[in-house]
């Protein structure tokens, strides 16, 4: 990612006569349209608007629907399996548990799928899919597997979509052996019926439950029910499904499971200890082919007296396997985590997140945070769920102290079994929700509920704090602190930064001279754009936009990159932006920064496939090599729902992509969207780093705070000349 040999980069503008002045910061829009009518003939524009009609105009719309909740989204005292209250200062934690646990059968496995079907089976039979393989086993009278359908609007196999249906198979043989009148999948009260007549019906000497679906992560949960407005079972309410189906039960299910995304969370872990003695889920998301169901049944077929351990490591090691045979495997993370270990860490992550927020430099540890490894996108194109590896958290942390390595120590006593890909190799097995860039007051209310340690609640309400004020210096939340009987109960009704939450958390504006300690803003003798600070405590990162005007009234998005130099010594940062930029097949590539870590970087670029489906293409960066490459296609999260999709595709020869490009005007608030050149995949997409055409561009640094609001600095112009060589105007900063 580094400009030709012997190319003048800033260079030709130092002989222009540059020196650094001290500038006022004005917005972002009084800015552009000083420029507006500046530029004309750039050779970008002329390639994206040839023969190009407008793609679609954005519909404003500030929120989404709130599905079809129900009385479980609120859960009593006495519908709760956890309570977690702060005495004398230190945590106790109090589950529902049992003097003795007796079997509930002689021998044998059961394990319960809670199949809803959603647009993965209406779109493509992924569930049918998966029923299949669970025939392919091997026949075993010692295993059975108890199917309840529902949720989907259309089913590939002879189910139907107008009831909920009930089938056991065994033996090789699948047979419906009940149905019900048709009910929303994501409701409690749908779950906990099912496992209540499943468990009295089918018991066994170990039991399972599989929750089948889309997954979202802590937030919104797992099963989004097509034929109800996609609502989902949210954590808590799965919770209390599973605390009613205790009185029916005299012994634990082995283990609960999730082929869906994103739910390999601290918070579902948490919530399931009184129920299961085991978690197999999956951090990241989930490719559609999902579990192994073949490869899981011929084993428990082999091994009847197997117990959730053993189990779960070889559906991880056949998860692993699936997701090869799927060209998934650079993203696959599954782990399987012991729940008996779950208040021991839950402890040490109290002690260690109290260190944390007793910390005076908030940026310093908000940084470390946001260098951990995330799940599920976390862009603006492809959506936010807010998931951080603790793992990774953890390790960042390291230097805080002995309490740090302690929580580190619990976690990998936990998580007994793990596989990662490549993309994510570090990862330590659970997840935990940080507000990355959180939108509303929703999202933080349900994490209230839901964490089970008043530091670490401290420290995301702190930020949340510091993104309403702008500074969390002087934020004060002792009732967080104090001894309280249940922490469910305060969480969200106390809290400085949740309870009354601020609309502009992760909001992008322009920046002002008295935020995030900007001291000066100019450029050095080299032609470098840079930015200086008082100190750089509440700056997390940077990147840089690139926006290119359209010659009339308007500017586009071309994208950002990390192409920028931090001198913390100094606390200043500056462009390295070197004119160089991502194409594939010669058409270039609307790029946004998705993810990075200390081996690679993944960015998202929104496409049109196939001139019907949009969608955002994943790309890979490989710092150590130097190679870009495609990792697939992912259309991220649902904007409504919250519901991650399960499929990463590959492109096939004859797909049609074509790079969408953002427009919005400098005169009012309208945005469009524009369609560049068409790419035919024959092969591998060649990708190159190639020059941006001959013209002029917008350069602008993106500054992201600690508490996830993004500001934009003053666009300055830089020329790019047929050479490639850069030029940039220094009375842009007077115009300023």
């Amino acid at each position: 990612m580094t400009g030709k040999e012997g190319d003048y980069r800033k260079g030709m503008k130092v002989n222009k006569g540059v020196w650094k002045r001290r500038i006022s910061i004005p917005g972002l829009l009084a800015l552009l349209c000083l420029l507006t009518g500046m530029l004309s003939g750039c050779g970008f524009i002329e390639w994206l608007l040839e023969d190009e009609e407008d793609f679609y105009e954005e519909e404003q719309e500030t929120e989404g629907e709130d599905g079809t909740e129900d009385s479980w989204s609120t859960v009593s005292l006495s519908e709760r399996g956890t309570v977690i209250s702060q005495e004398n200062g230190k945590l106790v934690i109090d589950r529902r548990s049992r003097e003795q646990e007796i079997p509930m059968g002689e021998d044998g496995w059961t394990i319960f799928v809670y199949l809803c079907g959603s647009d993965l089976e209406s779109d493509g039979g992924a569930a049918s899919d998966d029923i299949e393989e669970a025939l392919a086993a091997y026949p075993s009278q010692q295993t059975r597997v108890v199917y309840q359908t529902g949720g989907s609007s259309y089913w590939y196999q002879d189910i139907s979509d107008e009831r909920l249906e009930r089938f056991v198979l065994e033996n090789g043989e699948l047979q419906k052996v009940d149905e019900r009148p048709n009910a929303n999948m994501g409701d409690a009260g749908t779950l906990s019926e099912f496992l209540i007549w499943g468990v009295q019906h089918y018991p066994a000497e170990r039991m399972g439950v599989i929750l089948w679906d889309h997954g979202s992560g802590s937030i919104n949960g797992v099963c989004f029910d097509e034929q109800y407005e996609y609502d989902s079972l949210s954590i808590a309410e799965m919770a209390a499904a599973f605390d009613r189906v205790y009185d029916s039960m005299t012994d634990r299910f082995e283990f609960i499971g999730f082929d869906a995304c994103l739910m390999s969370t601290l918070e579902v872990a948490n919530q399931l200890v009184p129920y299961a003695r085991y978690l197999y889920a999956s951090e990241e998301y989930e490719p559609g082919t999902g579990w192994d169901y073949t490869g899981m049944l011929d084993y428990l077929a082999e091994n009847p007296a197997a117990d959730g351990k053993a189990l779960g490591k070889q559906i991880c090691e056949d998860y692993y396997v699936h997701c090869r045979e799927a060209d998934a495997q650079q993203m696959a993370t599954f782990s399987v985590t012991e729940l008996s270990g779950i208040d021991d860490l839950v402890q040490a992550c109290n002690q260690a997140f109290q260190v944390v927020y007793e910390q005076d430099d908030l940026g310093d540890a908000a940084r470390k945070i946001l260098g951990a490894d995330n799940f599920g996108g976390n862009t603006r194109a492809e959506g936010y769920t807010n998931m951080v590896d603790l793992g990774m958290m953890l390790d960042n942390l390291s230097d805080y102290g002995e309490e740090i390595e302690r929580a580190r120590e619990k976690l990998e006593e936990c998580v007994v079994y793990n596989v990662n890909g490549r993309l994510h190799k570090q990862a330590g097995g659970l997840s935990v929700y940080y507000p990355i860039s959180v939108q509303g007051s929703e999202e933080l209310q349900t994490f209230a509920q839901l964490c089970p340690c008043n530091y670490y609640y401290a420290l995301v309400d702190k930020v949340a704090y510091g993104a309403g004020t702008g500074s969390a210096q002087d934020y004060d939340n002792s009732s967080l602190l104090q001894d309280i009987a249940d922490l469910a109960e305060l969480f969200g009704i106390s809290a400085a930064g949740i309870s009354n939450p601020t609309t502009n958390i992760g909001e992008f504006a322009s920046v002002d001279e008295s935020e995030l300690g900007i001291a000066d803003i100019y450029f050095d003798c080299n032609g470098n754009y840079v930015v200086e600070f008082e100190d750089m405590d509440e700056l997390a990162y940077a990147c840089c936009s690139v926006f290119v005007n359209d010659g009339e009234d308007g500017i586009f998005y071309v994208g950002s990159t990390e192409e920028i130099y931090y001198d913390y010594e100094n606390n200043l940062i500056r462009d390295d932006f070197d004119g160089l930029w991502l194409t594939a097949d010669g058409v270039m590539l609307p790029l946004e920064l998705a993810e990075s870590t200390d081996t690679c970087s993944i960015y998202a670029c929104e496409i049109m496939l196939n001139g019907e489906y949009d969608t955002a293409l994943r790309i890979e960066y490989d710092w150590e090599y130097g190679e870009w490459s495609v990792i697939g296609i992912w259309d991220g999260i649902d904007p409504e729902t919250g519901a991650a999709s399960r499929e990463v595709y590959e492109l096939e020869d004859g797909d049609v992509f074509e790079p969408v490009y953002y427009w919005t005007s400098l005169d009012d608030d309208t945005e469009e969207w524009y369609l560049g050149d068409a790419c035919t995949v024959d092969g591998e997409v060649e990708l190159t780093y190639d020059y941006l055409p001959a013209g002029y561009y917008f350069y602008s640094f993106e500054l992201h705070d600690i508490y996830g609001n993004v500001y934009y600095t003053p666009y300055i112009t830089q020329e790019i000349d047929e050479e490639g060589n850069i030029w940039f105007y220094p009375e842009d900063m007077e115009d300023t």
